[in-house]
């Protein structure tokens, strides 16, 4: 999920988790506060980064376990903009493999999503949450972190299944089209990058989601990306 990589330091944080090693950045912590950062209400701020972290994770570890089961050897990194499932050993692969892999990332926070949901739906929950019931201050940082969560992995998985690259939708578009055509499938989906997270971004800057202009500049980062990726293919 999201882009790049993250070279290992002395204050990252290590733990195993279903026998994979994680690996969390420190910018991991810092750029999210600062994304979700409420001046008068640091709780809130902390129950969004504590919502992201586990969001991310169940994402990543989504990959992870398809990679695990394809023979491969797993670590999930998370780092200031997402995170990855990476492996150690190369094992040849499938394009079909390659694509569950791939969407088993949203996949698994679409999971969650759906669990949150369902919990949202027991009798008497949403009562005892609603504003004229609560009393106390972990029913409130619990109804935040249940919309985080259902906005986090809703909407982000939605959006990262756009054929746009590098997000995973980018990644299975091409792997769609260079099974289609092998010669020109990865410049195919490069174009197909690059117009999409311009229309996005276009949306973004100036349609009714222009109070949100990070979000615009993030695509079109990445379609200029795609485009200079074509360039440099053609030369």
């Amino acid at each position: 999920m999201f882009f790049g990589t993250a070279e290992p330091t002395p204050f990252d944080l290590r733990f195993n988790l279903l026998g994979i090693p994680v690996r969390v950045h420190p910018f991991f912590w810092l750029f999210w506060a600062m994304m979700g950062w409420v001046p008068r209400d640091p709780g809130s701020t902390a129950v969004w980064v504590a919502c992201v972290f586990l969001s991310i994770l169940v994402h990543e570890f989504g990959h992870a376990l398809v990679l695990r089961a394809q023979g491969m050897d797993p670590e999930v990194v998370l780092h200031a903009f997402g995170g990855y499932a990476s492996h150690h050993n190369d094992r040849r692969t499938s394009t079909w493999q390659r694509l569950v892999m791939l969407f088993a990332g949203p996949g698994a926070g679409f999971l969650l999503y759906a669990l949150v949901r369902l919990l949202w739906s027991v009798p008497g929950f949403r009562e005892w949450l609603s504003p004229g019931q609560m009393e106390t201050q972990g029913q409130m940082r619990l109804l935040q972190a249940l919309g985080y969560l259902q906005f986090i992995n809703l909407w982000w998985g939605l959006i990262n299944l756009l054929p746009v690259y590098p997000l995973d939708g980018g990644q299975m578009a091409r792997e769609l089209l260079r099974a289609w055509n092998p010669w020109r499938g990865v410049e195919m989906s490069l174009y197909l990058s690059a117009a999409v997270g311009a229309a996005i971004a276009g949306w973004f800057f100036f349609g009714p989601q222009r109070e949100h202009p990070y979000t615009g500049i993030l695509f079109a980062s990445m379609a200029f990306e795609s485009f200079q990726a074509l360039q440099s293919r053609r030369y």
